[in-house]
């Protein structure tokens, strides 16, 4: 278990605003569990971590790629003498949504730990990095573009269909796959049909039929499903009050989560949390 301390971190501390890309050289010991309202895409450098997402563990090292969305809670540990040493790229929703969405769209995961130790992907993690501290003319597209390359190379390295190939999961017709998307990636903000709807650009009646149609699940159940897996996961993993979880995962009211999380896992939220401490 974590310290109840949960830190969340915030776009508007860490990204540059003339790009919307931040890119950091970091020396890391340990970062303690954490979420943030930005996507997150790290290059280990040197050194070995433990690293946990979503309270799953797995062992990072020279030529992990990681990437993280708003959605995710993490938190590293260094299990080497030296620190980890890494590339850290903050990068504004609005740039993944609007200028890399289609890579999203087919596959390309960002909670995947891949390898390139010494590869292409550490050289274009290294010019990023030098597009930023240079911030010369033109460098936000040229940023976007190396941002590109390094998803569709992560993608190869991890086997993954190239972007323009359908996937498993991608067979839903693009307006659904659109409300899907941004479900996942707002969640646990206090978003509604007609907000999913103005996103899938369809009108939210249309949007709760075609939905219901296509997933075989009403749209607030689906929603209400996604953030109780959230909530149970912070639940396992960090020591954070039922209360703080509740809001955490997007609900407003705790009694209507504790009985939520009840018709779901058949044990109230308390119950979880005592038999896990």
């Amino acid at each position: 278990m974590i310290d109840a301390s949960v830190e969340r971190y915030l776009l508007g501390s860490l990204v540059a605003e003339r790009a919307g890309i931040t890119v950091l050289v970091q020396d890391l010991r340990g970062v303690d569990v954490h979420w943030h309202d930005f996507y997150e895409l790290v290059y280990v450098r040197s050194g070995f971590a433990l690293h946990r997402l979503n309270g799953r563990p797995h062992r990072v090292e020279p030529g992990s790629i990681i990437m993280m969305t708003p959605a995710d809670f993490h938190e590293f540990e260094a299990t080497s003498a030296q620190p980890l040493s890494c590339y850290n790229v903050v990068v504004d929703p609005w740039v993944v949504e609007q200028e890399l969405d289609d890579l999203l769209a087919h596959g390309v995961s960002w909670e995947t730990a891949v390898l390139d130790p010494g590869g292409s992907s550490e050289a274009d993690f290294a010019r990023l990095e030098r597009e930023f501290q240079a911030g010369a003319a033109g460098s936000v597209p040229l940023m976007t573009a190396l941002l590109r390359c390094i998803l569709v190379e992560a993608s190869r390295l991890r086997g993954a269909p190239s972007p323009d190939a359908d996937v498993e999961g991608t067979s839903a017709p693009e307006d659904v796959r659109r409300a899907i998307r941004y479900v996942e990636r707002h969640f646990r903000e206090s978003i509604t049909l007609a907000d999913v709807a103005a996103e899938a650009r369809l009108s939210p009646n249309y949007l709760s039929e075609r939905f219901r149609q296509v997933t075989g699940t009403p749209f607030q159940a689906y929603l209400q499903s996604r953030r109780l897996r959230f909530a149970r996961s912070l639940l396992a993993s960090t020591r954070l009050g039922v209360t703080e979880i509740c809001h955490a995962a997007g609900f407003n009211n705790p009694s209507h989560f504790g009985r939520a999380y009840r018709r779901r896992y058949g044990e109230m939220p308390s119950a979880a949390r005592r038999g896990r401490v």
